[in-house]
């Protein structure tokens, strides 16, 4: 009689455990999205891991977080790949999109774009372009001062050579 209910539960508890497999891999209709691209996923919290070469990307709500597995990451995000798990990390405050955590590619509106820092205002030397948010270089006709002159070597190779023309008068 036992070696019945023995078996009765080792197969109930493989039933269980077969059940709860297919769910994490089931695709997700719930709140989490699709699961695309997934190699663990739930449909309470959407991906938790990628195949290969695809981002994690974690979109939270409120407590709740959900996972999607995407070729790249969205506006605001940029891409880091490991050795277990690729993820889609969240730019710095100022960053529209960013390359990396300390290299902006567009600033959000109230800032401009100079060496990859979103900056609230163009550094000295540089000059706001309101077009496209980023800060230039002036071009030296621009500084302040600064008249165009031929370099120092062309103007002492003039003097050598005395092409200067000469001023009427007396003669020694």
């Amino acid at each position: 009689m036992r070696a019945p209910l023995c078996l009765l539960l080792l197969v109930a508890h493989a039933v269980d455990m077969l059940a709860l497999n297919r769910r994490k891999k089931q695709v997700g209709t719930g709140l989490g999205g699709n699961c695309t691209g997934c190699i663990i996923c739930s449909e309470e919290n959407g991906c938790s891991t990628c195949q290969q070469r695809l981002f994690l990307f974690i979109r939270r709500e409120g407590i709740r977080q959900y996972g999607r597995c995407l070729h790249d990451c969205p506006p605001g995000y940029f891409g880091i790949r490991g050795q277990e798990v690729n993820r889609c990390k969240k730019c710095g405050a100022t960053c529209e999109s960013c390359f990396s955590q300390d290299f902006c590619i567009r600033c959000k509106r109230q800032f401009y774009l100079y060496k990859g820092k979103c900056l609230p205002t163009c550094p000295p030397g540089t000059l706001a372009h309101q077009n496209t948010r980023e800060c230039q270089e002036r071009n030296p006709g621009q500084k302040k001062g600064r008249k165009d002159r031929r370099p120092r070597k062309d103007r002492k190779l003039d003097r050598r050579l005395d092409v200067r023309p000469r001023q009427p008068g007396p003669q020694p």
